[in-house]
């Protein structure tokens, strides 16, 4: 835990204990107390998040896969060759489908 061991854990309680008394400090453990686990659950989720996004990507590759051969070929696509873009879809997020759509080419080849 960031170097601090035992003894210096209870130095440091020991001056808390002195500078905000006995009767703030279980107010003060109790908001640090709810201030690491809203950390630690905002952690979670963005680590859930990251860990969920390859799927939420493939799906999306795989909804924008091209069309099959013999199909005519939409004219809303634009005309530097890259993909239509989906409705809502973010500049950042079509550069990861696209990237997505890249390595799945390279691993198909």
């Amino acid at each position: 835990m960031f170097g601090v061991g035992p003894e210096e854990l209870v130095l440091i309680l020991i001056i808390a204990l002195i500078v905000l008394g006995p009767e703030r400090m279980p107010k003060v453990a109790r908001d640090l107390g709810r201030v690491v686990g809203d950390l630690r659950r905002t952690s979670d989720q963005l680590r859930e998040e990251f860990l969920n996004a390859d799927k939420l990507l493939d799906k999306a590759a795989d909804a924008a896969a091209p069309p099959a051969p013999g199909t005519s070929i939409p004219a809303t696509l634009p005309t530097n060759g890259s993909p239509a873009p989906i409705e809502g879809e973010t500049p950042f997020d079509r550069e990861m489908r696209e990237a997505r759509e890249r390595l799945k080419a390279q691993r198909d080849a």
